[in-house]
Protein backbone atom coordinates (compact mmCIF):
# COMPACT_ATOMS: atom_id res chain seq x y z
CA UNK A 1 0.00 0.00 0.00
CA UNK A 2 0.78 3.84 -0.04
CA UNK A 3 2.93 4.89 2.72
CA UNK A 4 2.34 8.22 4.36
CA UNK A 5 5.58 9.91 3.38
CA UNK A 6 5.17 13.59 3.67
CA UNK A 7 8.34 15.03 3.15
CA UNK A 8 8.13 16.35 -0.12
CA UNK A 9 5.10 18.85 1.27
CA UNK A 10 8.20 20.04 3.76
CA UNK A 11 9.99 21.30 0.24
CA UNK A 12 7.15 22.38 -1.38
CA UNK A 13 6.40 24.68 2.29
CA UNK A 14 10.02 25.75 2.24
CA UNK A 15 9.83 26.75 -1.54
CA UNK A 16 6.64 28.96 -1.31
CA UNK A 17 8.33 30.64 1.73
CA UNK A 18 11.23 31.83 0.36
CA UNK A 19 9.22 32.57 -3.01
CA UNK A 20 7.14 34.54 -0.28
CA UNK A 21 10.00 36.33 1.22
CA UNK A 22 11.65 37.22 -2.50
CA UNK A 23 8.39 38.39 -3.35
CA UNK A 24 8.06 40.94 -0.11
CA UNK A 25 11.41 42.36 -0.59
CA UNK A 26 10.53 43.03 -4.25
CA UNK A 27 7.59 44.93 -3.73
CA UNK A 28 9.16 46.95 -0.73
CA UNK A 29 11.72 47.55 -3.36
CA UNK A 30 9.53 49.08 -5.79
CA UNK A 31 7.72 50.93 -3.36
CA UNK A 32 10.06 52.93 -1.62
CA UNK A 33 11.85 53.55 -5.76
CA UNK A 34 8.00 55.11 -6.56
CA UNK A 35 8.75 56.90 -3.07
CA UNK A 36 12.02 58.20 -4.16
CA UNK A 37 10.92 59.00 -7.82
CA UNK A 38 7.88 61.10 -6.60
CA UNK A 39 9.95 63.15 -3.70
CA UNK A 40 12.52 63.88 -6.32
CA UNK A 41 10.80 65.22 -8.83
CA UNK A 42 8.15 67.09 -5.85
CA UNK A 43 11.54 68.91 -5.21
CA UNK A 44 12.57 69.21 -8.57
CA UNK A 45 9.19 71.19 -9.56
CA UNK A 46 9.08 73.30 -6.22
CA UNK A 47 12.83 74.26 -7.05
CA UNK A 48 11.49 75.52 -10.54
CA UNK A 49 8.62 77.23 -9.43
CA UNK A 50 10.58 79.02 -6.15
CA UNK A 51 12.85 80.41 -9.24
CA UNK A 52 10.05 81.88 -11.23
CA UNK A 53 8.65 83.58 -8.07
CA UNK A 54 11.69 85.11 -7.87
CA UNK A 55 12.28 85.98 -11.48
CA UNK A 56 8.70 87.74 -11.08
CA UNK A 57 9.46 89.15 -8.14
CA UNK A 58 12.44 91.18 -9.72
CA UNK A 59 15.61 89.82 -7.73
CA UNK A 60 18.59 89.38 -9.72
CA UNK A 61 20.45 86.17 -10.29
CA UNK A 62 24.06 85.91 -10.26
CA UNK A 63 26.11 84.48 -13.11
CA UNK A 64 26.53 81.33 -10.94
CA UNK A 65 23.38 80.99 -10.62
CA UNK A 66 22.64 81.32 -7.21
CA UNK A 67 20.36 84.24 -6.22
CA UNK A 68 22.05 86.35 -3.04
CA UNK A 69 21.44 85.64 0.85
CA UNK A 70 18.55 87.56 2.83
CA UNK A 71 20.91 90.06 4.29
CA UNK A 72 18.97 89.88 7.49
CA UNK A 73 17.89 92.65 9.71
CA UNK A 74 19.84 96.30 9.12
CA UNK A 75 21.67 97.30 11.88
CA UNK A 76 22.82 93.74 13.62
CA UNK A 77 22.73 90.41 13.77
CA UNK A 78 19.26 87.73 13.61
CA UNK A 79 19.04 85.29 15.89
CA UNK A 80 18.07 84.17 19.56
CA UNK A 81 18.24 87.01 21.52
CA UNK A 82 18.95 89.19 19.16
CA UNK A 83 15.59 91.60 18.91
CA UNK A 84 14.97 95.11 18.01
CA UNK A 85 15.95 98.09 19.23
CA UNK A 86 15.28 98.14 22.97
CA UNK A 87 15.30 94.28 23.47
CA UNK A 88 17.05 92.46 26.42
CA UNK A 89 20.15 92.31 23.96
CA UNK A 90 20.61 95.85 22.65
CA UNK A 91 21.82 97.99 25.20
CA UNK A 92 20.34 101.04 26.21
CA UNK A 93 21.72 104.48 24.19
CA UNK A 94 22.56 107.67 25.69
Amino acid sequence: MYQDDYGWMAGFGVGVLIFGIILYLAILALVLWIGYLIMRTAVKNGILLADEARAARGIPQRPGGQYPQHPGYPGGPVGPGAGPAGGPSAPPTR
